[in-house]
């Protein structure tokens, strides 16, 4: 499912840290899908909490979209705006 990129962490912060990285570095492809929470719990030996915390974490951050018991992916698109897009009028 991940291909020779394992994500890695203890705390969810770490975790969503850990994939943000891959995402950039192109160790995750967008649409790829990431392992269902409880497994990636059970292989990282933290609790399916701590998972749910960094994959909330990350379709916050526009990193992955979750389609409920479909599963969730690296998002095809980054949600991010160019700098220069943004105005904020004073």
């Amino acid at each position: 499912m991940l291909g020779d990129y394992r994500i890695e962490g203890r705390r969810a912060a770490d975790i969503a840290a850990s994939v943000e990285r891959a995402v950039g570095d192109g160790g995750l492809e967008p649409g790829q899908p990431l392992p269902p929470m409880r497994e990636l719990a059970a292989r990282l030996g933290v609790n399916p909490n701590t998972v749910a915390a960094a994959y909330r974490t990350l379709r916050e951050r526009g990193v992955i979209e979750t389609a409920g018991r479909r599963g969730s992916r690296v998002r095809p698109k980054p949600a991010t705006t160019a700098r220069e897009l943004i105005r904020v009028e004073a």
